[in-house]
């Protein structure tokens, strides 16, 4: 089953699937364990059900004494094409706190005003299939008060000194959380005015890509993003024109991956995906606090209390090549590690529970216990028990697994 939240794509995972689109958005497919949607087995039981009921032959010893007897891991087909909310994940500590909060508070896990529907972290990465875009972490303050000025307005200009006049993570702080405070007529005027000065800003600077030579290559960086950010921001102003995320965008990096490159998002990250299509491998959770670009609950004081505001590059994850078509992304947690293999090889891991996805082609997956055919958007779970797997025909396969140092 695939979730059709509004910013899903109405293209990208039928094409991927090979079934007809229906107009709808078809955001996510979750595969995995996780009980919100959990993946079915072909005799129909569920797979956390089988993880539970089976887990030191589905898990293996590392897997089931880390972790326990549930699969620590969540894989999605991730098909954007309209950014995603304005979120943070929080801590595996923080997670429990706010569980347990919500919980007190008497609001059912599952409800839509819910934060915290379970008690785990939610670190994840993204590994583009197509181009991808996406906004995380705080830009470095000298470049986003370069940025904003380009902008040639009195708020931009007003949020730009006070990130000058102090310490970073205290400015940001601020700034935020002031931007994240607006409400009402005022609010919409400013996205507004915003808007229409990012779009003047965008023009200028192709003016001046054309006509001044020296001076652009000095600024080719902050001219570079601030192009694709302006227009970003003219087009966010469009759909949430009372939406303050739209401002604090302008403060985040602005990431473009090409296909195979990724990005790893920590507990604290803010972060929104923009548009296109990729695998993403996270903790298995669906614990995430948002403040904005979304019709879904909010909770700004939330965010505001778990974000790290400390200014940092855009969080690029750059695989480990363990042969000459296959690659590892192993990012710092003890949850997941995903690898993908464009050709035969002996390279896939051999032990623990491993989710299989087929990006391409059409591919044969053999292990001491069974033989299995997949072609794209076709998947498969392969327990502990199955031990080593090897793979046949000419195709990409991505494998999720459990690292083990």
């Amino acid at each position: 089953m695939t979730r059709d939240y509004a910013w899903g794509s109405t293209s990208l995972i039928p094409r991927f699937l090979g079934t007809p689109a229906d107009g709808r958005p078809q955001a996510e497919m979750w595969i995995g364990a996780h009980p919100g949607d959990p993946a079915q087995l072909p005799d129909g039981t569920r797979l956390d059900d089988h993880i539970r009921n089976h887990a030191e032959s589905a898990l293996g010893d590392h897997s089931l004494e880390t972790f326990g007897p549930r699969l620590p891991y969540l894989v999605k087909a991730l098909a954007a094409a309209e950014p995603l909310s304005l979120q943070v994940h929080p801590t595996s500590q923080r997670a429990r706190i706010g569980f347990e909060l919500e919980t007190q508070a008497g609001i059912p896990v599952g409800a839509a005003e819910r934060s915290y529907q379970d008690c785990f972290h939610k670190p994840e990465m993204i590994v583009a299939i197509t181009r991808f875009e996406g906004m995380a972490g705080f830009r470095d303050v000298e470049k986003t008060v370069q940025i904003l000025r380009l902008l040639e307005h009195p708020w931009a200009d007003r949020i730009a000194k006070e990130l000058d006049a102090a310490p970073p993570y205290q400015a940001l702080h601020s700034v935020v959380s002031e931007i994240l405070d607006q409400r009402g007529d005022g609010l919409r005027q400013l996205v507004s005015e915003i808007a229409a000065s990012a779009a003047a800003a965008e023009e200028r600077g192709h003016q001046t890509s054309r006509t001044s030579g020296r001076r652009y290559l000095d600024r080719a960086s902050v001219e570079r993003e601030s192009t694709r950010l302006f227009a970003q921001t003219a087009s966010l102003a469009s759909k949430y024109p009372t939406d303050p995320g739209v401002l604090v965008t302008l403060l985040l990096n602005h990431v473009v991956l090409s296909p195979g490159e990724a990005m790893f998002l920590d507990a604290g990250v803010v972060h929104a995906y923009g548009s296109g299509f990729g695998v993403e491998i996270m903790a298995s959770s669906d614990n995430v606090v948002r403040a904005g670009l979304t019709p879904k609950h909010v909770d700004v004081p939330e965010l505001l209390h778990i974000a790290n505001f400390t200014p940092m590059p855009a969080p690029l994850w750059e695989p480990a090549a363990l042969s000459a078509h296959t690659l590892s992304y192993r990012p710092p947690v003890a949850e997941f590690a995903l690898t993908i293999a464009r050709e035969p090889g002996d390279r896939l891991p051999t032990q623990g529970p491993r989710t299989l996805l087929c990006l391409e082609g059409e591919l044969v997956v053999s292990s001491a216990a069974a033989r299995h055919e997949l072609r794209r958007g076709q998947t498969l779970f392969v327990p502990h028990s199955d031990g080593a797997i090897s793979l046949e025909g000419e195709g990409t396969l991505a494998v999720a697994s459990v690292p083990v140092s």
